[in-house]
């Protein structure tokens, strides 16, 4: 296949076989559900990561178990980024804020403190109904250039982790530059390509991030609809992500990127025996497992991993409409925090990863066991099975 921006052969990157869709959490452990490729390929040119194969929008987003509000590494920085937007805008007298893929409101009611409109965008029902209680209109339809035209114009624009679901990328990115005034700032957020290889992060690969993103392949796709990078920021969310800051006048930015991906899939192989090695080994020391964080990550990590219930017993959310579910492909249960405390397991895998540090401090007093990740086990001792 070729690049859907650039157009230049592409090669392939990482096969994670057939998986379930990451955030389809099941109603039974053994009800039946759909599997589908998870096949990246990499630009030759743009070096641009992309599936193969994309699942319609509809199938992926139109029930969506992830809320915004619930996540603190989503929720701590909103604030802090609105205050630096309305520092650096121009407004007007009734300014608008919009964001794309707006969840449950988590950003935008930072906005009406400033007494700035706002609007969101986002086809998830559950998410949009959420926001509308904390007074964030949603139009609830995925982002397109025909609705950018029935919207008002824009001085900000946010598009956080959004873009990397776009099956269409040129309407999309035209459309912000529909919605922007000529003044405008529009931060985008996208999860970075260097990142994922450099810390071989293959379960952030999923069928809702159709692309992965290298900043010269940003910087093709902006230009093409006169848009420009003013600012390109690396930040640690999600492992390894990039923040833009999207103009409409030119601005002189200078970079340096080196991709090379061509060992990840060999790198995903060890992490995978290597994931299993440790489970069962504490397995058969009689050792109880449990896991935390049921993001998508975790329904990738397990999947690929062959691991099911009979070496992890339960993973704990604090996402109110994730307990009670299972993670397809595994029968694992998705329980409360609670729940995993009462049990106190001797390990506790932490799926969400990114949010390892933050997660076991806050239950530094109240959790006996010992933690670790799919990729870091310095917690895990040191002695081999009997």
């Amino acid at each position: 296949m070729n690049c859907r921006i650039c157009d230049s052969p592409t090669v392939p990157f990482l096969d994670l076989g057939f998986q379930p869709l990451a955030n389809h959490l099941l109603t039974h452990p053994d009800e039946q559900h759909q599997t589908y490729p998870l096949n990246v390929r990499l630009c030759t040119s743009c070096r641009l990561g992309q599936l193969a194969e994309l699942v319609p929008p509809d199938v992926l987003f139109r029930e969506y178990a992830y809320y915004s509000s619930v996540s603190t590494g989503a929720v701590n920085p909103a604030n802090s980024l609105v205050e630096r937007a309305i520092s650096t805008a121009r407004l007007d007298d009734k300014p608008l804020a919009v964001e794309i893929g707006s969840n449950d409101g988590y950003l935008l009611r930072y906005y009406r403190r400033w007494r700035v409109r706002v609007l969101g965008i986002d086809p998830a029902r559950g998410p949009a109904n959420a926001a509308a209680l904390v007074d964030v209109p949603t139009v609830q339809e995925f982002f397109t250039a025909a609705l950018a035209r029935t919207l008002p114009p824009a001085d900000i624009i946010h598009a956080n982790n959004v873009l990397a679901h776009v099956p269409d990328l040129d309407d999309f990115v035209a459309g912000l530059a529909i919605l922007l005034k000529p003044d405008g700032v529009c931060y985008v957020e996208v999860p970075y390509l260097g990142a994922l290889i450099e810390g071989c992060q293959f379960d952030t690969v999923y069928h809702e991030h159709a692309y992965y993103f290298s900043i010269a392949s940003l910087r093709w796709l902006f230009l093409r609809h006169y848009l420009y990078l003013a600012d390109i920021e690396h930040l640690p969310v999600h492992g390894g992500s990039l923040r833009l800051t999207i103009r409409k006048h030119p601005e002189s930015l200078a970079f340096v990127e080196e991709i090379d991906g061509s060992d990840t899939q060999a790198r995903a192989g060890r992490v995978r025996a290597y994931l299993t090695m440790v489970l069962s080994d504490l397995r058969r020391r009689g050792k109880r497992v449990w896991g935390y964080g049921a993001a998508a990550k975790a329904t990738v990590m397990l999947n690929y991993c062959g691991i099911d219930r009979t070496l992890i017993e339960a993973v704990a959310d604090e996402t109110p409409a994730k307990i009670g579910r299972y993670i397809p492909g595994t029968g694992i249960p998705i329980v409360h925090p609670d729940d995993w405390l009462a049990a106190a397991p001797d390990y506790t895998c932490c799926f969400a990863w990114n949010f390892a540090q933050v997660i076991a401090h806050r239950y530094a007093r109240t959790y006996p066991g010992k933690w670790f990740t799919p990729y870091y086990w310095d917690s895990l001792p040191k002695e081999k099975a009997s």
